[in-house]
């Protein structure tokens, strides 16, 4: 034996015989495999394919100034068609096996077909609209076709859509196999027919598997606004990406099937919110369904937001703001409030009535479209309004600091304005009401008691030129900074009329300078002048965004520091002289019924405007506290016929932010604000 293992040539046949054994093994296997068991293989390798899928990330959420959640994020289900390389046959009764299941349980699924059926309507029916299609038919190079009915046919045919289908049937086939192309539609990029799809639906698809060759559903993060409505013009919503989005956002790693910021916070700080998105490789059937994961990455979402918005200071505004329209009754339907930190220019709250459910928005879009009362039209920012007598805190700021008068100068009320009689005689409200006057006052009385006359007189010694100097420097016809779309609404004079081809008269003047004539101002801006006013002409911008902080470690990545806009100082004397104006406002003028128990002084100013239909506009501005000004505030109640209503509003918004309850005045908490 030891002779066997020490002989070389021994050692050499028993090499050469494993091989040959190894070598024999493998040509049997590969015997088995391509001759005996090739067709089964082959069978199984040409249903099976591996493919790349995204798995979508939550978005960072949103909180408001103390950390309370706003926006947040749940599971939901999304359905998906995949290319499986099916015949236009094929894929057509898929998607109307969709379409019929979306159809009975009222679900929106993406449609970007510009046409509607029937065939004669469109769904933009503007001008602007109807530019938009005939530039569409342009792109796609249907211009050739004389009639809608012509471009149905060319889809019908381009989709090999048979004669089985009904009319109503084939085109909303056509409407989402175009869809599919304009998101490019393949087999590395599904197409999302539907999102947050409900769970009888999910049913209903997987019942109809069979029938629906491509179809997937998969789970998905999908935004909670955790409080309903509440600040949903502020918090705006999301939606899946549009084309047009997705040619601008492409080079930034977005897919066609992305969800992204529609318009509010959710839109601006898009780049901050949006996850990066992970992946799993899987092994997939010709039918689609996934046999193994090869691979998987999870996504990562980085950031969240805080806002400067106190969330149940924003509840109490909108929460009152209701109320009080209701109470108004008559054609009161629709307002607006806006509550600012005087000294950062933060929005602690922005309310806009009515409101809409961001989540809903969908599903309800065409409700929300025809509602006369525009829900979703945010009146805090874009809702320009007639100030009336709130904008006489400004005319008297131009009158003193032009030394027009003095704080203690006088001027007689007589009633009615004569100066340009007899033309134009405009009264002081008091007189055409009673035949009383307010006899000789001087400007914070002139305030307090929202004098016409007096201000028709300072308005008329200093001239349009300075009161429009000092409404541009106080913030008013300017922009205000804040992060989402404003108007900046209308200063009245001269070159306003001009651009309008019109003539300004002596007695416009004198209507400015109580607020009315072609003033209009949005409730942001009035706040903001107010706010501007207590720091002595120093103004800040408006913001809505406090700081973005990473998740895993709580690091600040972006902070909104106080912003001054403008800094046109103005006399102390003057600012103590409009402020106690104010003050009389709450105390003994138009306000006093609404403040005459609040157990903390604060200042204030009433304001009504003519509509050319309805009741009146009304408004109030004001701040609190009087002693050490914290928030300044604008309300607009449309149709409201009193002030009282507006001013009601502003009465809860102190009243949440001074801690107080019931008007029973919570002194410890009022006493820290004054120290």
């Amino acid at each position: 034996m030891k002779k066997l293992k020490n002989n070389p040539k021994s050692r050499l046949v028993i090499l050469f015989i494993g091989i040959f054994v190894f070598a024999l093994i493998c040509a049997v296997q590969l015997f088995n495999l391509q001759i005996v068991k090739g067709d089964s293989y082959k069978q199984i390798i040409s249903t099976r394919s591996i493919r790349s899928f995204a798995i979508k990330a939550p978005r960072g959420e949103i909180f408001d100034r103390y950390g309370r959640p706003m926006v947040t994020n749940s599971m939901g289900f999304y359905v998906q068609i995949q290319d499986l390389d099916l015949s236009d046959e094929e894929l057509n009764k898929t998607v109307a096996g969709l379409v019929a299941i979306a159809k009975e349980d009222e679900i929106e699924y993406i449609n970007e077909f510009p046409l509607a059926y029937p065939y004669y309507n469109f769904k933009y029916q503007t001008d602007d609209k109807k530019a938009e299609l005939t530039k569409w038919r342009k792109e796609h190079k249907l211009d050739k076709f004389s009639t809608v009915g012509e471009i149905m046919s060319y889809y019908r045919n381009r989709y090999g859509i048979s004669s089985k289908y009904e009319d109503e049937e084939a085109f909303d086939i056509i409407a989402v196999r175009y869809t599919m192309e304009e998101k490019l539609f393949n087999s590395t990029n599904p197409f999302t027919f539907a999102v947050d799809v409900d769970m009888d639906a999910v049913q209903k698809i997987e019942e109809n598997y069979g029938n629906l060759l491509g179809v997937s559903v998969e789970i998905e993060p999908k935004r909670s606004y955790v409080n309903g409505s509440l600040a949903s013009h502020i918090l705006g919503r999301t939606g899946i990406i549009y084309k047009e989005e997705y040619d601008v956002l492409k080079d930034e790693g977005y897919g066609m099937n992305d969800i992204i910021g529609k318009d509010g916070i959710e839109k601006v700080l898009e780049p901050y919110l949006k996850g990066k998105d992970g992946y799993k490789q899987v092994e997939q059937t010709k039918v689609g369904d996934i046999s193994q994961v090869l691979m998987k990455k999870q996504p990562e979402t980085d950031y969240y937001a805080m806002l400067t918005i106190d969330s149940r200071l924003q509840e109490v505004a909108e929460k009152s703001l209701e109320k009080n329209i209701k109470a108004a009754g008559n054609d009161a339907k629709s307002g607006a409030a806006v509550c600012i930190d005087v000294k950062t220019g933060e929005v602690l709250a922005m309310a806009s009535y009515p409101g809409y459910q961001p989540d809903e928005y969908n599903k309800n879009y065409d409700a929300l479209l025809k509602d006369e009362s525009k829900p979703l039209f945010n009146r805090a920012l874009n809702g320009a309004y007639t100030p009336g007598s709130t904008f006489k805190p400004l005319t008297s700021i131009a009158a003193l600091e032009s030394g027009t008068i003095e704080p203690n100068t006088k001027i007689y009320d007589a009633g009615k304005y004569m100066y340009y009689a007899p033309s134009y005689t405009p009264t002081c409200l008091i007189w055409r009401r009673t035949g009383e006057t307010h006899g000789t006052i001087n400007v914070s009385e002139a305030i307090g008691v929202s004098c016409n006359y007096f201000y028709y007189e300072v308005g008329r010694l200093m001239g349009i030129e300075t009161i429009n100097k000092y409404a541009y420097q106080f913030g008013l016809g300017e922009k205000t900074g804040i992060e989402l779309s404003e108007t900046t609404g209308i200063v009245a004079g001269p070159d306003y009329r001009d651009k309008l081809g019109l003539e300004w008269y002596p007695g416009d003047t004198l209507q400015a300078a109580i607020g009315q004539s072609d003033n209009m101002y949005t409730p942001a801006q009035l706040a903001s002048y107010v706010a501007t006013i207590i720091n002595g002409g120093k103004r800040y911008g408006l913001h809505l965004v406090k700081e973005v902080r990473r998740y895993d470690n709580g690091e600040t990545v972006m902070e909104k520091a106080p912003e001054v806009l403008s800094d046109n100082p103005i006399k102390q004397s003057t600012v103590d002289a409009v402020l106690d104006g104010m003050k009389r406002v709450t105390a003994d003028g138009t306000a006093k019924a609404v403040f005459e128990d609040f157990p903390v002084a604060v200042g204030g100013k009433t304001g009504t405007a003519e509509v050319s239909r309805g009741s009146d506009n009304v408004l109030f501005v004001g701040f609190a506290p009087y002693e050490n000004p914290q928030i300044a505030v604008a309300i607009v109640i449309e149709h409201g016929a009193s002030s009282s209503f507006a001013a009601s509003v502003g009465r809860d918004i102190f009243e949440y932010y001074l801690g107080l309850g019931s008007a029973v005045s919570n002194v410890q908490s009022y006493n820290s604000l004054i120290k």
